[in-house]
């Protein structure tokens, strides 16, 4: 399955287990004019970090998903994971940030 949206938060790069495999989160939020837009966390492991770090805050993407289900103590969690990302358009320095408050066109 993909998912196309803009990146809207970027963990740090982490090792995980006791192999120390590489792994980054990011959240991807789907780009519509919905008030309630839908947002995913994903993560990327071993050589797909790479893959995501070439990418930034507010760049717009389509991510090749994997999803795992794990049982642990009796209790199963989900797993969301990138395989492939491809960049649509990358944000420059003069794009806006959309949680950023709007200009109230104050004298001052």
């Amino acid at each position: 399955m993909e998912f196309e949206g803009i990146i809207t938060m970027m963990w740090i790069e982490e090792e995980v287990w006791a192999n120390k495999l590489r792994k980054i989160t990011f959240v991807l939020e789907e780009e519509s004019d919905r008030e309630y837009k839908s947002s995913i966390a994903i993560d990327a492991f071993g050589d797909k970090v790479d893959l995501v770090k070439n990418f930034k805050q507010w760049d717009k993407v389509k991510v090749g998903l994997n999803f795992r289900a794990r049982e642990y103590n009796g209790r199963w969690y989900n797993g969301i994971s990138a395989w492939k990302i491809d960049g649509i358009w990358t944000a420059t320095a003069s794009t806006p940030n959309p949680s950023a408050p709007a200009d109230d066109d104050l004298p001052f």
